[in-house]
């Protein structure tokens, strides 16, 4: 087997939709074989990562995969966590197993059949880009712009907290935080921060960073793996590499996605450097 076709996919749930993860099972199932087909994967091992869902869930959970496995070939690996460890380090538990590239992905994030096969075509290309991060589509097929400049604590609450109205008042610097300002027909090189609902970046990268930081139980994970990420390689934008996410910010989950969210701003500010305005 040529080691330098080797793919892990990783992702993690907690009483997740399994609806939105069938569907997301389902197109990864049919990028993997489209990028199989063109000869830019070999082996590829996919590792589910359950954070502690409760027990019905669990049960569907895995007749789902059983499903999977029977109708459309796709073999997961099932991980039961005994506690919640938050979206990182449920995502560090699949660990490193030498794979030239590792995809980190959401379970209601769907690629599109050829998605694969232009990242993995393009890292192929530039030797020098170890993270990959995809043009993303939200459920109606709009662009989402999930790349990011440095934020400030107005950017952030702007965004995350004001009603519409109010963010229009805003909209040249929240489209600068958004990075709105650049052309995403075409790829890019310079992103400074990424989202972290699919990621691609070759092994040596992730294991070079070690994962996920542990500090972070939600939220911010992400954006800290793209500072520590750009300190030893470049992580560009490919917009071949297309998928829908479905995902939606803390303030429309409830009052613990709040919290998390506000301790985890806490924690990156306090590391990186806090900027107001």
């Amino acid at each position: 087997m040529n080691e330098s076709q080797r793919l892990a996919v990783s992702i993690v749930v907690h009483n997740s939709s399994l609806h939105d993860l069938d569907r997301s099972l389902e197109a990864l199932g049919i990028a993997v074989k489209e990028a199989q087909r063109e000869g830019c994967l070999n082996d590829v091992r996919i590792t589910m990562i359950d954070n502690a869902s409760d027990q019905e869930y669990l049960k569907e959970l895995k007749a789902l995969l059983q499903h999977c496995q029977n109708t459309g070939g796709v073999v997961v690996e099932l991980i039961q966590s005994a506690g919640n460890l938050g979206y990182g380090q449920g995502h560090n538990v699949a660990g490193n197993n030498n794979d030239a590239f590792r995809l980190i992905l959401n379970p209601d994030v769907f690629l599109a059949r050829e998605s694969l096969s232009h990242a993995l075509n393009f890292m192929k290309e530039n030797q020098e880009v170890g993270v990959v991060v995809p043009r993303v589509l939200d459920a109606d097929g709009d662009v989402d712009y999930l790349c990011k400049r440095y934020p400030s604590i107005l950017d952030l609450a702007l965004r995350g907290f004001a009603p519409v109205w109010l963010q229009k008042m805003f909209t040249k610097r929240l489209h600068r935080y958004e990075m709105r300002d650049i052309d995403w027909s075409i790829h890019h090189c310079q992103v400074e921060l990424a989202s972290g609902c699919c990621l691609l970046m070759r092994g040596e990268v992730w294991q070079a960073l070690g994962g996920f930081s542990p500090d972070y139980f939600m939220y911010f994970e992400d954006f800290d793996l793209s500072m520590r990420a750009r300190e030893i390689t470049t992580i560009a934008y490919v917009p071949g590499f297309e998928v829908t996410h479905l995902g939606g910010n803390a303030a429309r989950k409830g009052w613990r996605h709040i919290i998390w969210f506000v301790r985890s701003a806490w924690v990156f500010f306090n590391q990186y450097g806090w900027r107001f305005w």
